[in-house]
């Protein structure tokens, strides 16, 4: 039996050599592989709560230079947003005065994002 074994490993068949190389093949292959990005066009949910606005960047690229601005007048800027879920304090919201967005007194009736994609291009989105 032990020799049997010793056999095995000093002369491997063609079939279990074929077998391992398809295998380490496979991992390579695997490992090369990125998801690619769901969309060109800038695609977003967004969410608020009491003191956060929620986007969900659904693209899978990043966002460059992004402006999210509150009713025309309350705007907050990022230098990137990632893929994935971002959540941004209302209270980084300013006016032209320098004054933070209060959600308390006020109520969100419009949002937009200016963004620019990582193909350079500019993109406007609103809800």
């Amino acid at each position: 039996m032990l020799r049997n074994v010793a056999n095995c490993l000093r002369k491997p068949t063609r079939r279990n050599v074929t077998s391992c190389l398809l295998v380490v093949v496979l991992v390579l292959l695997m490992t090369g592989c990125v998801p690619a990005p769901k969309s060109s066009i800038p695609i977003a949910d967004i969410a608020l709560t009491n003191n956060h606005v929620i986007v969900q960047n659904e693209t899978g690229f990043i966002w460059y230079h992004a402006k999210l601005t509150i009713d025309d007048k309350y705007t907050y800027e990022a230098p990137m947003m990632t893929a994935g879920k971002s959540s941004v304090p209302l209270a980084k919201f300013v006016d032209d005065q320098g004054h933070g967005y209060k959600r308390d007194r006020l109520s969100i009736r419009h949002l937009t994002i200016d963004i620019t994609d990582t193909l350079g291009t500019k993109r406007h989105l609103s809800w």
